[in-house]
């Protein structure tokens, strides 16, 4: 399948040893600490401060094509990697959304709708490992979703494809190409004493990232009974697909203000429909022990954006950011190393339904397109999803 990048005109529109990175009160370095805890939250692979202590202020300003919709104010960590103005600071921003993210998304895109018969119950995603069979969940007459293949295979390749950055780790021309996160770690490795032991460390790290956490604890987690399939509840058919999927599941086009704005006469004054005016704190995201709010992304309100509304009644604004969208939900917020939300899932599936890496307005406001753009457009023209699979 060949996804258009293209915009659609919008609508009306156990205990487990965990190792984790902070930030040290006085260096503000991330330095390393080991916990042993119940019911992991963080891995290593990727930072887990979700928090911006500093921004630079918005160096973009977008417009919907309704003149009465405020503009969209994005801070350089939203915008494309290609744009001259982009900018990211590992050490203050929130997580960026790496290329392993985008070609997830793609490949739950080409990998078609996921039946519910290939949804897992009761399975427990921190058992699994990926040198060990008897761990691994699709087995027998459960048939794994293809895009879970094609995501299996991705990461492995993601592997092969950082090698170079280990092997050059002295020449900062090839860092530059390299993740941002993983660039900021091998910079740091290089300088250790002893620095050929801390490179296979970070190295060791990152594949036990792509081979292992990645596919069991968060992608197998995602697909159960439990997680993805609560959004499927009156969805009809044995593979609810994107039509399907959107009766009960919309995306709505909302202006987020603060507590200190009037929605109603924010709406008055702009000739908006109240209804589609809302203060950012009466969003599920808000309501968490520790919310992530637009805020924290550098996102000034109001700010026009889409708003999951699911069918098991939570809504959920997507932020713009690292040239994609990034669901609010707790589970993607609280730990970073994840690379997709039962959310993320969906939009997936129905993105690949339509063809299109732009998420459709169910209705609400006109957002401006980079409010729905689901992946790089630079990713989705050079990712290849791969694996021959058997769709049974």
């Amino acid at each position: 399948m060949t996804v258009s990048i293209s915009s659609p005109v919008s609508l009306p529109d156990s205990e487990y040893q965990q190792t984790w990175f902070t930030r040290h009160p006085t260096t503000q370095h991330r330095v390393e600490k080991s916990v042993s805890f119940v019911g992991p939250a963080t891995v290593a692979g990727r930072p887990v401060d979700v928090r911006a202590s500093q921004f630079t202020m918005s160096c973009r300003t977008l417009h919907a094509t309704d003149d009465n919709v405020p503009a969209l104010s994005l801070p350089p960590g939203a915008l494309s990697h290609t744009d001259h103005e982009y900018e990211y600071d590992v050490d203050s921003d929130p997580a960026n959304i790496e290329p392993i993210e985008h070609q997830i998304r793609l490949d739950f895109m080409r990998g078609g709708p996921i039946r519910r018969d290939q949804l897992l119950g009761d399975y427990n995603p921190w058992s699994y490992d990926p040198t060990d069979p008897a761990t691994q969940p699709w087995q027998g007459v459960k048939k794994k979703p293809a895009g879970l293949t094609y995501a299996e295979t991705s990461c492995t390749a993601r592997i092969q494809e950082e090698q170079r950055f280990y092997d050059h780790v002295d020449d900062d021309s090839v860092l530059a190409d390299a993740p941002a996160f993983l660039a900021a770690r091998l910079r740091t490795a290089r300088e250790e004493h002893d620095s050929e032991y801390a490179l296979e460390e970070e190295r060791q790290r990152r594949e036990k990232w792509y081979r292992e956490l990645i596919p069991g604890p968060n992608l197998s987690q995602i697909l159960k009974d439990s997680s993805y399939g609560t959004l499927l509840e009156k969805s009809f058919g044995p593979g609810p697909d994107a039509d399907s999927l959107l009766e009960h599941n919309d995306f709505v086009g909302m202006v987020l203000v603060d507590d200190d704005t009037d929605p109603t006469a924010f709406a008055r004054e702009r000739n908006l429909d109240s209804i589609y005016v809302v203060q950012e704190s009466g969003l599920s995201h808000t309501q968490t022990e520790e919310p992530v709010r637009l805020p924290d992304y550098g996102i000034e309100r109001p700010a026009p954006l889409l708003v999951g509304e699911y069918v098991n009644g939570s809504q959920y604004p997507l932020f713009p950011w690292g040239d994609a969208l990034t669901c609010s939900c707790p589970y993607k917020q609280s730990a970073p190393w994840r690379v997709m939300c039962k959310h993320e899932l969906l939009m997936s599936v129905i993105c690949g339904g339509r063809d299109s890496i732009f998420l459709p307005v169910s209705r609400g406001i006109d957002v401006p397109h980079r409010a729905r753009r689901f992946v790089s457009p630079e990713i989705a023209i050079t990712h290849q999803s791969r694996a021959e699979v058997d769709h049974r």
